[in-house]
């Protein structure tokens, strides 16, 4: 895979409304990776100059949860029992997907909920004043995206006059609120004097003590953070609400890990043992010379994908679903060949039983097995393929996904069935 870093520099030089304008001038495809010294992280997609997708990598950052919340679209109990299923299954469908198979949204509403989720997160980062960019190049907007995300092509100009003018206003809302969306409130100890307040500021008042932050108060009322900010933001000049010492937030230890809102942080995968993997699976392809040899070995290989991928969920504190490989399979449509449907229990498939089809098939006859062989390899190679992409779009760190598709990528130059030997 061809990357390369074509813009890197300090954002105290060069801000992000500027980077922008020369990704958009240029139609460049890529992503956009912004860290800060505190450890906060931040990446914007682009496909061909237009935005497409955006995150924050961080404990206090947007959810799409949050998203659904604040635009009034469904409730935390939806969003709990989505994200309940999703920690059983971590490569099946989105928290998104499964609202919609819920019947809790609609597509449309998921897409309008995606775009604003894109649209804030960056407006949000435009606010650094410090910290390091780094533009990083791909031919496909595709190989960087996580979760096989597909592109929003947001219309730059749109998001930098959101920038402006959420910019403006946080030069005044920063003064009562000095870390954002994340700032953490509370009640003044005593009112000076006797007051009557209107049923919006007793609610926020009530939402101050159950719920701390700004973003959290927001989702919880069910409207969106920026309104909830100034109405809190008043409130504090007023001193009815105030903002305690401890909501300044302490620099990340040095090579402290990376953490991402919950249950996103259970999600991740950047410990799985891909490498280790790749060299075990390399070292048994070396063992095998005929394709009689070398089908079962990438049913091997799948199942040993699949071991590691448990150990990463039970070290995550996830119980992978032991139905997880039969889904996948059913939903790629790779369960079967003709005839011949897998046996797969427990996230295994039967080496023994397709080993049988293999010699069974030679038996009876030598000139359908090589058309069986090239189907057998394509199914399997793909279905493999399958379980990789989806595990490594639950990498958060762009340039690591692409490391790992390179190494991927090179084991499977050398899967090639030798009919000849």
């Amino acid at each position: 895979m061809n990357t390369d870093t074509v813009l890197s520099g300090n954002l105290k030089e060069f801000d992000l409304v500027e980077i922008l304008q020369i990704v958009e001038l240029g139609s460049m495809t890529g992503a956009i990776h912004l860290k800060q010294s505190a450890g906060r992280m931040g990446i914007l997609y682009f496909n061909e100059g237009k935005l497409a997708s955006s995150s924050e990598l961080d404990p206090g950052a947007l959810a799409l949860g949050d998203i659904l919340q604040q635009l009034g679209m469904t409730t935390y109990q939806h969003i709990e029992h989505a994200y309940a299923q999703q920690l059983q299954d971590p490569l099946g469908k989105r928290i998104g997907e499964r609202l919609v198979m819920m019947g809790v949204i609609t597509e449309q509403q998921l897409r309008e909920a995606l775009r604003t989720k894109a649209l804030w997160t960056a407006r949000e980062l435009s606010l650094w004043q410090d910290g390091t960019y780094e533009f990083i190049a791909s031919p496909k907007v595709q190989k960087l995206l996580p979760y096989g995300e597909s592109s929003l092509d947001i219309e730059v100009v749109r998001i930098t006059m959101e920038m402006i003018r959420y910019g403006d206003e946080w030069q005044e809302l920063h003064k009562y609120l000095p870390q954002g969306m994340r700032t953490m409130l509370q009640l003044a100890p005593t009112i000076p004097y006797t007051m009557r307040f209107d049923m919006r500021s007793l609610e926020l008042f009530t939402h101050v003590n159950l719920y701390r932050r700004v973003r959290r108060i927001a989702s919880a009322l069910r409207r969106p953070e920026m309104d909830i900010a100034r109405d809190l933001g008043q409130l504090i000049q007023q001193r009815f609400i105030v903002v305690p010492p401890q909501a300044e937030m302490a620099p990340r230890e040095q090579g402290h890990k990376l953490r991402l809102p919950d249950p996103a942080e259970k999600l991740r995968l950047e410990n799985f043992a891909l490498l280790d993997l790749i060299s075990r699976m390399e070292q048994e392809w070396e063992k095998r010379h005929t394709p009689m040899e070398q089908l079962p070995a990438i049913v091997t290989f799948i199942n040993w994908t699949m071991d590691a991928l448990t150990e990463t969920c039970r070290a995550n504190d996830i119980n992978l679903d032991p139905n997880t490989l039969r889904t996948l399979m059913i939903n790629e449509d790779l369960w079967h060949m003709g005839n011949y449907e897998f046996r797969v229990d427990q996230n295994h498939i039967d080496v023994e039983n397709f080993t049988a089809l293999c010699y069974g098939i030679v038996r009876e006859d030598m000139k359908q097995a090589a058309s069986f062989y090239d189907e057998a390899s394509m199914v399997l190679q793909r279905l493999l393929i399958s379980i990789f992409e989806m595990i490594n779009g639950r990498v958060a760190d762009p340039r690591e996904r692409m490391e790992n598709q390179e190494v991927w990528e090179e084991m499977f130059n050398q899967f090639a069935l030798q009919r000849g030997t």
